[in-house]
C-alpha cells in the first residue's frame, strides 16, 4: 500500500519541486521510502509502504523489456501463481508490481481482465508517450486527477496532493456538496471539487497528446439460477477460504479488524486454519453501543491476541477536526473515526489487517434497509390500491417532486416508502437521506443550487426490479462512496493496510450473480453466509442481528467541547458554509443533536480549513 503521484507536461523535469510537494502530502500512505523517476514529458512519485519484497519493490519500477514505468498502489493477491505463467518477461524483483507490468507488455489494456485484488496504477510509456491508469474493480484504491493551470495532467492517491501542487485552485462543486448533504459522502463518481476528479471504479484511463480517454473495463454480472444449492454453498466457502488464504501472503505480519459481527468473526475463523495466534483488534463504545463481548467470544475461540480499544478516553472534538486533514472532503459517517483510531492501534503491532468490508453489499448485510424492500410488491389490497392510485399520478407527471410539491411534508412522511415508489433503487436512495429535498431546497440559501442528483442517474447493470438492485447500487455507490474512502483514509493516515477477503473479484463475482432469495428473505439476512459458516461462529453470534459499526453521535454532540465547536462552526455568520446555506435554517439544527447537526458540523469544519473558488468564482 503507498500513495502515487504523477505529472505530465512537456519538460516534465521542471515539476521536481512541486513532486516534491506532493510526496511529503503522501508520506503518511508511505512511510517507508519515496522514489522519483523523470522523462522528458512525465515525471512520476511514488512513496512506499513495504509489504512484499522490501529489497527489490522500490517505485516508480520500470520494465525489463521497454522504456516504460509504474507507480502502484494496492496488492495483487496470487501474483507468485500469476507471475509463473508469465515466463517470457524476465522478471528482475518478486514484487507484485513488477507482474502489473509483465501483464501489460503482454497483453496492453486487457491485462486488467488477469489482474486480481486492489489497486491504482500508473504506466509511463515513454516510446508511445501514453499514460494508461487503471483502478480496482471495488474502488478498494482512489485515483484522482486533474488539469493545471497549463494543461498539465495532474494524478494522485489523495486530493490534497494534487492541490499541493500549485497548479490548480480546486472549485466547489454544489452537486457534490448537497449529495453529502443527504447521503454523508460525496458521489463516488465525483469530488467535492468541480475540477478535481475521481477515475471510477472498474475503469481505465489513457492519455496521450492532451487527449484523455476513460472507460470501463469491468461490469457487474448477471444473476444465474442455482441448480443444486449444495453445491454452490461449497463453492462459496472454497472461494472465500482461497481469498483469505491468498491475502495473508506478505513479508510482514498479518492480523484482523474484530468487530464482533458475522463478516470479521468469519475472516477470523478462516485465518486462524493458516496463522496461529493472529492478531485482532476491537473497537468499543461503551454501553450505547457494544459488540466487544461477541468479539471476545471469537477471540476466545479461535484463541488470537486480542487487543481492545475503546472511546471513552478520546477527545472528539479535537479528532473532529483531524477528519477533515485525512478525507480531503467533507465526511460525516461518523464510523470514520473508530476506524482512525483502531488503526492508529493496529498500526503500533502490524502493518497488514484482514477486514469484512464487502459482506454486506454482497449478501444482503443491511436487513434495515433491504427487508423492507422486500415488500416492495406490496401486501394487501389497500397497499395496492393506493400504489396504483399514485402510480397513475407519477405517471402523467413524471416526478416525484411534483407530488412532494402538492402533498404537505408532514403527510407525505406518513406514506410508507415501498408505497411511494414503484422503483426499488429509487426507494433505497431515498430511504437513505438524511437531508430531503425539501429540506435542502429550505436550507439552500439562494434557493437555486439544489441539483437533482437521483432521478436521472445511469445503472450500469442490469436491472431484476428486486432487492438484488438494491445491493448492486450499494456496490457501485455506497460501497464506493463511502465504505471504502473510510477505510482507506482512516487506515493510510497511519500506514496502514487494510485488506478486503469479501472483495476478491472471483468470490465476490459468484456472490453478486446468486438470486436474492439465498442473500436475504423477510426474517433473515446473509442467508447463504450462515448456512455456509454459522458453524464456525458462537451460537450466541449466530442468533444476533446486524447492528453496524455506527458511533454514538447524539452522545457526542452534547459533549462540552463538541458544543464549543457547534458555537464556533455554526452560530457564526462568518463561517464560509453561510456562504451556500441559510444561516436562520441552519440554526434550527444546532440543538437537534441528530445526524443532521453531526452533518452540517462536519462540513462547517471541513469549509473552514480548506481553500477553495465558489462556483461563482468568489474565493471560499
Amino acid at each position: 500500500m503507498c500513495g502515487i503521484a504523477g505529472i505530465i507536461s512537456k519538460d516534465a523535469v521542471n515539476f521536481e519541486n512541486e513532486m516534491d510537494k506532493m510526496l511529503i502530502s503522501l508520506k503518511h500512505r508511505g512511510p517507508d521510502g519515496s522514489g522519483v523517476k523523470k522523462f522528458s514529458n512525465c515525471i512520476l512519485g511514488h512513496t512506499r509502504l513495504s509489504i512484499i519484497d522490501h529489497d527489490g519493490g522500490q517505485q516508480p519500477m520500470d520494465s525489463s523489456e521497454s522504456n516504460k514505468s509504474i507507480v502502484f498502489n494496492g496488492e495483487i493477491y496470487g501474483y507468485k501463481e500469476i507471475q509463473e505463467n508469465l515466463a517470457n518477461y524476465k522478471f528482475l524483483t518478486n514484487s507484485d508490481t513488477e507482474v502489473i507490468l509483465a501483464l501489460y507488455e503482454k497483453y496492453g489494456s486487457d491485462c486488467l481482465e488477469r489482474l486480481p485484488g486492489m489497486f491504482a496504477f500508473a504506466i509511463w510509456d515513454e516510446a508511445e508517450g501514453t499514460l494508461f491508469a487503471a483502478r480496482d474493480r471495488f474502488g478498494e484504491k482512489p485515483f484522482y486527477y486533474a488539469f493545471g493551470q497549463n494543461q498539465e495532467f495532474i494524478f494522485a492517491s489523495e486530493i490534497k496532493a494534487i492541490i499541493k501542487t500549485g497548479l490548480i485552485t480546486p472549485v466547489l462543486d454544489i452537486n457534490s456538496l448537497m449529495h453529502y448533504l443527504q447521503y454523508l459522502y460525496v458521489p463516488p463518481n465525483r469530488t467535492i471539487f468541480s475540477n478535481i476528479h475521481t477515475l471510477s471504479p472498474a475503469h481505465l484511463l489513457i492519455y496521450k497528446d492532451g487527449t484523455l480517454q476513460i472507460q470501463r473495463y469491468w461490469s457487474l454480472p448477471i444473476t444465474n439460477e442455482i441448480q443444486d444449492t449444495n453445491t454452490a454453498i461449497q463453492k462459496f466457502m472454497n472461494l472465500l477460504e482461497d481469498s483469505v488464504r491468498k491475502q495473508l501472503v506478505a513479508d510482514v505480519s498479518v492480523g484482523a479488524f474484530l468487530s464482533g459481527g458475522l463478516d470479521s468473526s468469519t475472516i477470523v475463523a478462516l485465518a486462524s486454519k493458516y496463522k496461529k495466534n493472529l492478531k485482532t483488534f476491537s473497537f468499543g463504545f461503551g454501553d450505547v453501543i457494544n459488540e466487544l463481548p461477541y468479539a471476545q467470544e471469537i477471540a476466545d475461540k479461535y484463541k488470537t491476541d486480542h487487543h481492545v480499544l475503546r472511546a471513552e478516553d478520546y477527545d472528539i472534538a479535537q479528532l473532529l477536526l483531524e477528519m477533515a486533514d485525512v478525507f480531503d472532503e467533507p465526511f460525516a459517517d461518523s464510523s470514520n473515526i473508530p476506524t482512525y483510531l483502531i488503526s492508529k492501534l493496529a498500526r503500533k503491532h502490524l502493518k497488514v489487517i484482514l477486514t469484512g468490508d464487502g459482506a454486506d453489499e454482497l449478501l444482503g448485510g443491511y436487513d434495515y434497509w433491504y427487508q423492507s424492500a422486500l415488500g416492495f410488491e406490496g401486501k394487501g389490497n389497500k397497499n395496492t390500491i393506493v400504489k396504483q392510485i399514485i402510480k397513475r399520478i407519477k405517471k402523467k407527471h413524471e416526478t416525484i417532486p411534483f407530488l412532494q410539491r402538492i402533498i404537505p411534508l408532514k403527510f407525505w412522511n406518513l406514506i410508507p416508502l415501498y408505497l411511494q415508489y414503484d422503483n426499488i433503487i429509487l426507494e433505497q436512495e431515498e430511504k437513505r437521506k438524511y437531508f430531503s429535498d425539501i429540506e435542502i431546497n429550505k436550507l439552500s440559501k439562494n434557493n437555486n443550487f439544489f441539483s437533482d442528483l437521483i432521478f436521472n442517474r445511469s445503472y450500469s447493470f442490469y436491472q431484476e426490479h428486486n432487492v438484488n438492485d438494491a445491493l448492486k447500487m450499494d456496490l457501485i455507490n455506497y460501497m464506493p462512496g463511502d465504505i471504502l474512502v473510510k477505510t482507506d483514509r482512516a487506515s493510510m493516515a497511519h500506514g496502514l493496510e487494510l485488506r478486503s477477503p469479501f472483495l476478491d473479484p472471483e468470490f465476490a463475482e459468484f456472490c453478486i450473480s446468486l438470486p436474492i432469495s439465498l442473500k436475504i428473505t423477510e426474517k433473515t439476512s446473509k442467508v447463504f453466509l450462515r448456512e455456509a459458516f454459522g458453524d464456525m461462529w458462537t451460537s450466541s453470534l449466530r442468533k444476533r442481528g446486524k447492528m453496524g459499526f455506527g458511533a454514538p453521535v447524539h452522545e457526542w454532540l452534547q459533549l462540552e467541547s463538541v458544543k464549543n465547536l457547534k458555537y464556533k462552526y455554526l452560530h457564526d455568520e462568518k463561517m464560509k458554509i453561510f456562504s451556500i446555506l441559510s444561516f436562520e435554517k441552519v440554526q434550527e439544527y444546532i440543538h437537534k443533536d441528530n445526524y443532521k447537526t453531526w452533518i452540517l458540523l462536519v462540513l462547517s469544519i471541513w469549509m473552514e480549513k480548506n481553500i477553495f473558488l465558489m462556483p461563482n468564482h468568489e474565493v471560499g
